[in-house]
């Protein structure tokens, strides 16, 4: 055998392959190898396989940047010029050998090309199922994965060694390499790791790539830098440059609201960029650490009636966010749900994701006993092999986000062209079921949607479940009021129905034309407010600034714990922060000085422990 076979043996000079991008998906590619051993290496490339033959291959690279980083002497060949939405094979040449050949392919660069990404995270600990998922990537195929960091647990060299052990599972069945999109997460201790390890184009770890023309614009965002400032600018400046993409979406690792009630919640993320989430159309965003499983309504950040820890549900103009890790990682339970939650669980699992320019399709994998699965044709990777276990809430097994801009010709336009563009050549969107809600009122319960776009002939099928959504039975069918650009919709069941827990009611709305287009939606009772107990967070105060240019606050702690104060404008932005660590219990009082602060109506949160302490209006 020649030593520089691959994979590794004794004497072989290569190991732990992986691919990233830099720039344009559609014409770049960089691949990553360990070098073992041995000097001199150089990739060799061409759209034709000459197998081990490397001076048959028509281009070469030899690597642009190397770093010893992690017990690994880490290689990056930087490829530029490749034709789009095409397979390169490619084998590393060097003073000790010729490694196996492998292959890698080129992202489409039109956005009538249908993309489907792998989103996932958290693989921290437990290798066989991190080994089932990665099994699972090579199954599935996808354009690109995303993972949103937590590779290992304790950052250290053996521990990334294993890791692309496991990595190397990932490569399709005929050498196919699938390029990874990485973030960082909290047990990566410094952004060097994914500098140093995948290439990414930012020393930050915060950056975006541009997938099929105009067709999907992908954030990275790191959490273990200031949600504001250098970075919430940053995010703001590329989506209004950006928005001639017709998707915009996102990963990065500390949830928002998690899920599991053990982390700490992260309003400053809600302040700095779910405000931009929603002012910039971002469709859907990954969030990641957790180690729970979740998926949301369309929700914007909101504090009107209705609201629920700062969200909202907003079928029109909401995102979905998704996540919360899985990969490996140890499990938590998913034992702080949200109003505005569509599913959540837990177990292993990551999102398998289809774009185009309808709709965004998502699906819950679950990674266990990936080796019964079987894998997709490679001419029709959107369809599930055999075996693959989908994850089917009641909500459903599949989330869609359809988009309501009109469509423009399939080749992207330049951006100064292109909002004449889609106005020229848009053709009307699907018709649409939204904003479905159950709400009691005096003793009835009130069914409302609207229908958007709505084409002649609609007719509408209503059903209730009382078990929770394991069974429904129809109600009644009502006919459409189209054609029309909108309508809105009642129906007020049995005041029978009121009588059921209100956790156990849900209603699934079933839409119905002519042509055989059908859609769904489902929604559970919405609960009625609580009475107040002494337990409740009391109702907002006003405050105002004495001549010293001071307000004064007061609460009370049951429980030694930490204290967070924070003042908000009206715009959802932090203005500032107070932290008190390891308070002990009892009753305080604090005069803080906004002498300086401007004049105008603000928010004063106080938090003990993550939960809401009290909360003041201050007018200044």
């Amino acid at each position: 055998l020649l030593a520089g076979l691959w994979p590794v043996h004794a004497q072989a000079a290569i190991d732990h392959l992986r691919a990233s991008w830099r720039d344009d998906p559609a014409t770049t590619m960089v691949i990553g190898w360990d070098q073992v051993s041995g000097s001199e290496a150089v990739l060799y490339y061409d759209m034709v396989d000459h197998g081990q033959q490397w001076n048959a291959y028509r281009q070469q690279q030899a690597p642009q940047r190397e770093v010893r980083f992690k017990g690994m002497h880490n290689h990056f060949a930087r490829l530029s010029g490749l034709r789009p939405n095409t397979v390169y094979y490619a084998v590393i040449r060097d003073n000790q050998g010729v490694s196996q050949p492998f292959s890698f392919k080129t992202a489409p660069n039109q956005p009538n090309e249908r993309l489907s990404f792998i989103l996932g995270s958290d693989s921290r600990n437990y290798r066989e199922a991190r080994r089932n998922a990665n099994r699972l990537v090579s199954k599935l195929r996808p354009h690109a994965v995303f993972f949103g960091g937590d590779f290992t647990n304790g950052d250290t060299d053996l521990e990334w060694q294993d890791w692309f052990v496991d990595w190397s599972l990932t490569q399709g069945s005929d050498g196919r390499l699938f390029p990874i999109v990485a973030a960082r997460g909290n047990h990566e201790a410094t952004n060097e790791v994914v500098v140093n390890l995948f290439d990414v184009p930012s020393p930050d770890a915060i950056y975006a790539l541009t997938f099929g023309g105009n067709l999907v614009r992908a954030y990275t965002l790191n959490t273990l830098l200031p949600a504001g400032g250098e970075q919430r600018d940053w995010l703001e400046g590329d989506l209004r440059d950006h928005q001639d993409i017709r998707w915009r979406i996102g990963q990065y690792h500390q949830a928002m609201r998690p899920h599991t009630s053990g982390k700490p919640e992260r309003d400053e993320l809600i302040l700095h960029w779910a405000t931009l989430f929603n002012k910039y159309r971002v469709a859907m965003v990954m969030e990641s650490d957790a180690h729970c499983v979740k998926a949301t309504w369309p929700i914007r950040p909101s504090r009107e009636p209705g609201s629920d820890e700062g969200f909202i549900r907003d079928d029109e103009t909401g995102t979905v966010y998704l996540g919360e890790g899985g990969w490996g990682a140890p499990l938590r339970a998913d034992d702080d749900p949200k109003p505005w939650t569509r599913a959540s669980g837990s177990f292993n699992q990551f999102k398998w994701v289809f774009i185009d320019r309808e709709s965004i399709e998502i699906r819950t994998v679950k990674t266990d006993a990936a080796d019964r699965v079987g894998e997709v044709d490679p001419n029709n990777i959107f369809e599930p092999p055999y075996g693959l276990v989908l994850w089917n809430p009641p909500a459903g097994d599949v989330i869609t986000i359809r988009n309501r801009q009109p469509l423009a010709s399939a080749a992207p336009a330049p951006r100064q062209q292109q909002q004449q563009t889609q106005m020229q050549t848009g053709t009307p969107p699907p018709m649409e079921l939204t904003s479905l809600a159950a709400r009691l009122q005096q003793n009835r319960i009130v069914l409302t949607w609207a229908s958007v776009a709505e084409r002649p002939g609609a007719v509408f099928e209503i059903q209730r479940s009382t078990d929770g959504g394991v069974r429904y039975e129809t109600l009644t069918t009502l006919p459409g009021q189209g054609p029309g650009p909108n309508f809105q919709y009642q129906f007020a069941d049995s005041p029978q129905a009121a009588g059921t827990p209100a956790p156990l009611v849900r209603y699934r709305v079933r839409l119905r034309l002519p042509s055989g287009y059908t859609m769904e939606d489902i929604c559970n009772l919405e609960a009625p407010p609580p009475a107040p107990t002494a337990a409740s967070p009391p109702a907002t105060d006003l405050l105002r600034r004495d001549a010293q240019g001071n307000v004064h606050i007061t609460y009370q702690l049951t429980e030694p714990g930490q204290v967070v104060i924070i003042l908000i404008n009206s715009d959802l932005q932090e203005m500032a922060r107070l932290n008190y660590d390891n308070q002990p219990a009892g009753q305080y009082e604090k005069s803080l000085d906004l002498s300086r602060a401007p004049a105008g109506q603000f928010s004063l949160i106080i938090k003990a422990n993550g939960q809401l302490l009290k909360r003041y209006s201050v007018l200044l």
